[in-house]
């Protein structure tokens, strides 16, 4: 059922790409893409009282039609797709924007294609959960010459829109995450 799920949203999302509007939605359908790499286990992070955990996956774009609807995506380019939940055990709501900063070990940003969140925050309410899916493109480039890709994941805040270290649960953390 995930897969179905997964497969449903990076579709929609790439035809609003094509558009050039891809806030709340995600990439795929079945048989655009191809999965070449799944993490083994879930990651997460503790931010003072709030989890942030997700799990992700490789995709190569094997579908022409898709191709063609879009100005981003190349042939034998990738898909980063990270599927997340964010756990609020902090005693008050807390806010999260779950954009990741991805880069390859030469600093070369990875593009962020669509998030079902848009860039909007999160709004979390003490003991709840909430789950979002953020994709990224690979060029084939880029995955051809890495085997990890640098992803920080930021901290949840106390207060909206605020960047403030005094606002921070946590801090952020940077991973090096396997993509093969």
């Amino acid at each position: 059922m995930k897969s179905v799920w997964i497969n449903v949203v990076i579709m929609s999302a790439f035809i609003l790409a094509a558009c050039g509007n891809t806030s709340n939605e995600n990439l795929s359908d079945a048989g655009e893409t191809n999965i070449v790499y799944e993490n083994d286990e879930m990651i997460s992070h503790n931010l003072e009282g709030v989890t942030v955990s997700f799990d992700y996956q490789i995709q190569k774009i094997t579908n022409s039609e898709m191709l063609s609807q879009s100005t981003n995506l190349q042939s034998g380019d990738y898909l980063l797709e990270v599927s997340g939940e964010i756990y609020n055990d902090f005693e008050q709501m807390i806010y999260y924007t779950p954009h990741f900063n991805i880069e390859t070990s030469e600093k070369v940003k990875i593009e962020q294609l669509s998030s079902t969140v848009g860039d909007e925050q999160i709004l979390v309410n003490p003991q709840m959960k909430t789950n979002f899916t953020v994709v990224y493109l690979i060029p084939k480039e880029q995955y051809n010459e890495n085997a990890f890709l640098n992803l920080r994941v930021p901290a949840a805040f106390k207060e909206p829109d605020s960047e403030s270290s005094g606002d921070a649960l946590g801090d952020s953390v940077n991973w090096e995450i396997p993509i093969k």
